[in-house]
Parts: C-alpha cells; structure tokens; sequence
C-alpha cells in the first residue's frame, strides 16, 4: 500500500473514531434524557449504530419475554428484512448469559450457522452483519441490534466495539425506565397501604341534617400516613353529634395508637352518657392506666342539630374559633389540664348557640405554632378563619391548614376540623316563582348575562348574601364550562334554575359530546378556591351538596343541588 494510501486509511480511521465518540456522548443524552419517550429512544439508538457502523441497514428485535417482534429500522423498510432479523435475533437469544456476545459474521455464505440467512431479505445480498446484545443488569436480555451490509467482512472490531456501546447506553436505559415503573407501581401499593391504615383510624363522617362537617390533617412527616394528631365524630342516641380532637405528644404511627386510645375512650364514655364536664378526667383515667407516659391535648364538642346548641369542654387544647357567617371571629377559651397530667380535666363547659350558617373550628397546635411565636400564629389563623368564612366545610379545613404552613418548616402534625350549622332561615317570604329557563348561544359574552339573570330570579326567591353568591358562583363555573364544552351552534347553551323542597337546582345544558365528572373523594381533591383558573366542576362540587352529569338525547347536562335555602 503507498504511502500516500496508507495515510488516507489513517486519517479515514481517525475521522471515524473522532465522530464515534462524539456520537457515544451524544447519546448519553438522547438516550437517558427525559424528554423521550422509549420509542425514540430506540429508533435513535438504531439510526446512530446504522450510522456508526456504516450499515446497509441497523434493526432493534425485542427478546420474546418482552413482547417480541420488530421495534424499529434504520436504512431499510421493516418488509424489506423479512424473515432475516427474527433469525438473526434468535440465535442471539438462544445462547446461555455465560456465553452471549456479539455475533460478527464476515461471509454468511461460509458460515454455516448463517447460510440460512441468505435468503431471508428481499434486497441485496447480505453478505456480513453483526448482532449485539442488549442486556440489563442482571443479564437478561431485552433484545438485539442487527446490522447487515452486502459486502464481506465489512464490520470490524472497531463498529463492534462503537455497536455495543450503544448497546449498553440502550440497556442502561431500559434498566432505569424498568425501575422507574418498578417504583411507581411500590408508590402506589405504599399509598392503597396509606390509605388503608388512615380509614382504620379516621371515622366516616356522620351524615346529619343541620350539620356540615369537614376536616384535613397532614402529618409532620410527609411520608408517614399518621400521626399524634386525630379526630372523632359520632352521633350519640339522643342525636347529638359527639366531636373530639385529640393532640399527643409524640410523633409517627406510636402516637397514632395512643391518640386512637383516647379517642375511643371519650366515644366510650360519650355513649354511655358520661357528663361533658367530666368526659375528659374519666377518659384521663382509663387511658393512662395502661399508658402512664401517655400525654394529649383535647377538645370536646358536643352540638345539638336540632337548636344549634354546641357545648365544649378542654384539657389543655387551643381554642376553638366561633365564625359568623359573615366573618367576625371569636377564640373559646376551654379551661383544663391535658390527659396524662396531673389533676386532668375540665374546668368549665363552654356554650354557645350556632346561628344558621356559623361556624366552629377545632385545630391542633400544629396551626399555630409554624411561626414558633403561637400568638402570632393565632393571629394569623383569625385573619384566615374570617377571610375564608364563605367556605364550605371541607375546603375551610383544607384552606386553614395548608395556609399556615405556607412557606413554614412543618415541625408537628396539623389538623383542623370543621362544623358549620346548616338550616334553612327562619322565615322568609314564599313566593310562587316559576323556573327559570335562559337559552344563550355558546360565548363566554354570554355567562356574565346568564350570571344576572339568576341573581334576578334568586332576588325573588328571597336567598340573598352567602348563599346566593355560592349559587352564582356555581352558575358561573357551569355556564363556562358548557361554552368549552359545546358545539359551537347559536343558542345550544341552556341555563335552568328551580326551587326544590328547601333546595335550589342549577342546571346547565349544552350539545357537546360529554364528559366524565372526575371522582372527588374527599376534600383532598380541591383545587383551591383562590385558584382563577382550573376549579369548574371541583368549584361546583365543592360549593353544593350535590353535582351530577347524564346524557340526554346527545345533550349533556349538569345539574347542582343546594340544601336548606328555602323555608319550607
């Protein structure tokens, strides 16, 4: 070979390993980025090896305990391969893990293992090919990478060695989107067990005319399902609704079973009648003689539906908060000494007379003392109990907690329940209004008129304030959420409203296709009431006591109930 020849194969050979290298690195980031999904990655692994090693063509062949077949092609169609890639797939996958390395064949034509291959593709002659293992950690094999060329002995060491680098960048990839799903799925068999081990010990809510109940806890640790912090509520024989919160020194599942032993013994002894003066000094007695370290917080509702009277009683618990319709605050002071100290109980038993739409608030420390100063975080819990008053129950809980951990370090759990006393007014004129029925052409123009009308209507029907701001509300999000929804045809929009019993019903019809109302579970799901944006069906569920979607002759309707707004 002249000198000059040999030169030319020199700077041939230093160009391409220069550009292998660079084509290695570059696929630690197309490879294991995050912004591909498989698919791409294996069709780019494919393309680069067709390149790399000057291939006629490059095939990826999943092994058969990974579904198998033909996953992608570089530099061919996948019916010009034919029969070739799964041949030369299973000879790859036949071999024991001991002894599965690439498979170079210069001349299929003198290779008897190979002769079979000859005429298995449907274009030139495939004279040489290689085939590379993919492979995970533990040596099973995700499938091959096959490269064919019509020339003889066309693939050296070199395209072997640049092939299985991509082979390996390939498996390593597999290996994490395998454990990523590996994962995933033990995230959500640890959080089905979360749940599981929160319904144990969290009670159902009481379903009680007059009463609207909510709660939201969080734990100190994010990943423990409990903590010290619990609650209970129970209608007792007589219809009073029995609530308690209970707040134990201590943290993590340990703290759960002490807070469960005091919250089954104030039901206890609340079902056997026991006075709310001396609820928590019995309970005291029962729980720490088989707990003497034991030590809790705790306060004590309970209220009567029928009058909306709610006594209280304390062992050392913050106070609860009393909150007018309207906002105004008030913290009850509950006089006592928590469970496990000595001389444990009440002093006193506080009463109070709910006003139609009033409100109690029970919470743990939690909420007041994410600013290590707790008159500040009183403070601020008052000014959150006012601003979010209007809320209903369930999203008011939800809202106090997460509000004043905003932007805190989370050192203890955090809980807070909530009662509101929900009646009809006490006397309002009846009028004999008939309902309303406006049809209105899908454009977001047209809700702020559907709005106005139904503040019209309810004017007339005589529910004013809260209430008719939450119907309006409603109104609005529905109207909207038909727009969206709808065809697009002149007045295909329809907004109703009547009154039902002590109920009012918002209906909103459009001739959309549809859709599925999403499964809210518990307050949990609600997005927020400050969001602008993204709360529709959340807001409108959030804010009656019933929401429901049916299909009616290729019409969707959506149709929100909300009680005890009418004198009956």
């Amino acid at each position: 070979m002249s000198e000059q020849r040999q030169a030319a194969v020199e700077d041939d050979r230093s160009d391409r390993l220069v550009g292998s290298i660079e084509l290695l690195a570059e696929a630690a980031r197309r490879v294991h980025g995050t912004d591909r999904d498989l698919e791409d990655k294996v069709e780019w692994t494919v393309d680069a090896a067709c390149r790399v090693a000057r291939a006629r063509f490059a095939a990826y062949v999943a092994a058969p305990d990974v579904g198998g077949g033909l996953q992608a092609v570089a530099g061919c169609s996948a019916s010009e391969l034919g029969g070739f890639a799964g041949l030369a797939a299973s000879r790859l996958f036949a071999t024991r893990p001991a002894e599965r390395m690439p498979i170079r064949v210069g001349d299929v034509r003198r290779d008897k293992q190979s002769r079979a291959l000859r005429n298995r593709v449907a274009f030139d002659e495939v004279a040489s090919y290689l085939a590379v293992p993919v492979v995970s950690f533990d040596d099973r094999i995700y499938g091959a990478l096959l490269l064919g060329h019509p020339e003889p002995d066309h693939f050296d060491r070199l395209a072997e060695s640049l092939v299985a680098g991509l082979a390996t960048h390939l498996g390593v990839a597999l290996d994490n989107l395998a454990t990523i799903q590996e994962l995933a799925e033990q995230g959500e068999a640890q959080r089905e067990v979360v749940h599981q081990l929160q319904e144990a010990v969290r009670p159902p809510m009481p379903s009680v005319e007059g009463a609207e109940l909510g709660v939201h806890y969080l734990p100190a640790d994010p990943s423990a399902p409990t903590g010290g912090d619990l609650y209970d509520w129970l209608v007792l024989p007589d219809g009073t609704i029995h609530l308690a919160v209970v707040d134990v020194v201590g943290k993590g599942v340990a703290a759960t079973k002490d807070a469960v032993a005091v919250t089954h013994a104030l039901r206890l002894l609340a079902v056997d009648g026991c006075p709310l003066d001396r609820l928590v000094a019995r309970a005291d007695e029962l729980v720490t003689a088989h707990s003497p370290d034991l030590v809790a917080t705790v306060a004590v509702v309970h209220y009567r539906p029928a009058d909306g009277v709610a006594q209280l009683a304390g062992g050392g618990h913050p106070p609860p908060l009393l909150v007018s319709a309207d906002g105004n605050v008030r913290q009850l002071s509950l006089p006592g000494i928590p469970i496990g100290w000595p001389g444990a109980g009440s002093s006193e038993v506080v009463t109070v007379d709910l006003a139609r739409s009033e409100t109690l608030i029970l919470y743990t420390d939690g909420l007041i003392e994410s600013t290590k100063d707790i008159l500040v975080g009183l403070e601020s819990l008052d000014r959150a109990a006012a601003e979010l008053a209007r809320y209903p129950a369930g999203p008011l809980a939800r809202a106090l907690v997460e509000r004043a951990l905003a932007g805190a370090m989370r050192r203890d759990d955090s809980l807070a329940l909530v009662l509101r006393r929900r009646t009809p007014p006490d006397a309002l004129p009846s009028h004999a209004l008939g309902p309303l029925h406006y049809q209105f052409s899908p454009s977001m123009a047209t809700v702020p008129l559907a709005r106005h009308l139904l503040a019209d209507w309810l004017d007339m029907v005589g529910i004013e304030g809260p209430d008719a701001a939450d119907l309006l509300l409603v109104a609005s999000e529905l109207c909207a959420n038909a727009v969206r929804h709808s065809s697009g045809a002149p007045s295909s929009c329809v907004l109703r409203a009547w009154s039902d019993g002590d109920a009012v019903v918002v209906e909103v019809e459009d001739d959309g296709i549809g859709f599925e109302l999403p499964a809210f579970r518990d307050e949990a799901d609600f997005p927020g009431l400050e969001l602008e944006q993204g709360r529709g069906l959340f807001l409108a569920h959030a804010l009656t006591d019933e929401l429901f979607v049916a299909r009616d002759d290729d019409r969707t309707v959506v149709r929100a109930v909300k009680r005890a707004l009418i004198s009956v």
